[in-house]
């Protein structure tokens, strides 16, 4: 089990910065000029066949080489088949269907000589995704025996070094959808995480401006009350519509705002929003100082 972070360590950075890793590590390192260097890369497969899905050693081994810290969000679904796919749900991991996929990124992930931090089942206290407790049908039960499924296949691989992140949104959709349902318990579970976006004023159906504590503070307390893992944000972005996008990184990253945090990973891309550092600069900058004055 991974340790709790020593007081005063530095706080990791990482972001998912597309292109990069699948096509090379530019888009990494032009993000790394205005940032500063960054401790993960992030990046997210789905299960459905396609050459996406596949194992990449090429797409993980130039990243570690450099230096950096994989997370792999590994996400049971086809990318084009909509939210509601009944073949993907909790329920239909924990029964079996997808053990010959699952066992071979077992396998291929027990050949590897480094760490790599694997989040599947993310957002499970959501409604969108067909593995989540809030899809239609399922229940947080389903979550929990689909997660331990999944490690008890990854430790008959010899898959040791594999490290779990357990990752729900800030947010329960529907409310009654607590993601503490969802928890497969503490030794299940090798790092705590949460995902969590400021959609900005213009986006007011999903909270509009949120500062940094209205928008983690209770769902970390609550987080942090289920075990003693380090926590992570795993996937975290703000708009820069209706306030001050730099400061908002700057309290997020501000030392001890959150005291059992030990990493932040940035969702660096131009998608519902622009959540990209670069949208605007000052955003970087706020990275490279808050991390490394």
């Amino acid at each position: 089990m991974t340790q709790p972070p020593v007081p005063g360590r530095r706080l990791l950075f990482g972001a998912h910065v597309p292109p990069s890793p699948y096509e090379g590590l530019g888009a990494l390192r032009r993000l790394e000029r205005d940032a500063g260097p960054l401790d993960i890369v992030h990046l997210f497969q789905p299960w459905a066949p396609s050459p996406v899905s596949d194992f990449h050693e090429e797409w993980l081994r130039p990243a570690h080489d450099s230096g950096h810290t994989i997370l792999l969000t590994w996400e049971p679904w086809h990318l084009d088949g909509g939210i509601h796919q009944a073949a993907y749900t909790a329920a239909r991991i924990a029964a079996g269907d997808h053990d010959p996929h699952i066992r071979a990124w077992a396998r291929a992930l027990a050949g590897l000589d480094f760490e790599i931090y694997l989040r599947p089942l993310h957002e499970m206290n959501g409604n969108w995704y067909p593995w989540a407790a809030g899809a239609p049908g399922a229940r947080p039960a389903d979550v929990v025996a689909a997660w331990h499924h999944l490690r008890e296949i990854f430790a008959a691989a010899g898959a040791d070094r594999v490290r779990w992140v357990w990752s729900p949104l800030c947010d329960d959709v529907p409310t009654t959808n607590r993601f503490e349902l969802s928890y497969p318990g503490t030794d299940a579970v090798d790092v705590l995480a949460l995902d969590g976006y400021n959609w900005g004023a213009d986006v007011p159906e999903y909270g509009g401006w949120r500062d940094v504590g209205t928008l983690f503070a209770d769902a970390y307390a609550r987080l942090t009350a289920l075990g003693p893992q380090p926590m992570w944000f795993a996937e975290v972005g703000c708009s820069p519509v209706g306030g001050d996008k730099a400061r908002w990184v700057a309290d997020l990253l501000t030392p001890g705002r959150f005291p059992r945090c030990a990493a932040v990973v940035w969702f660096d891309v131009d998608k519902e929003q622009d959540w990209r550092l670069a949208s605007p600069p000052s955003a970087a900058r706020a990275v490279a100082r808050s991390l490394r004055p």
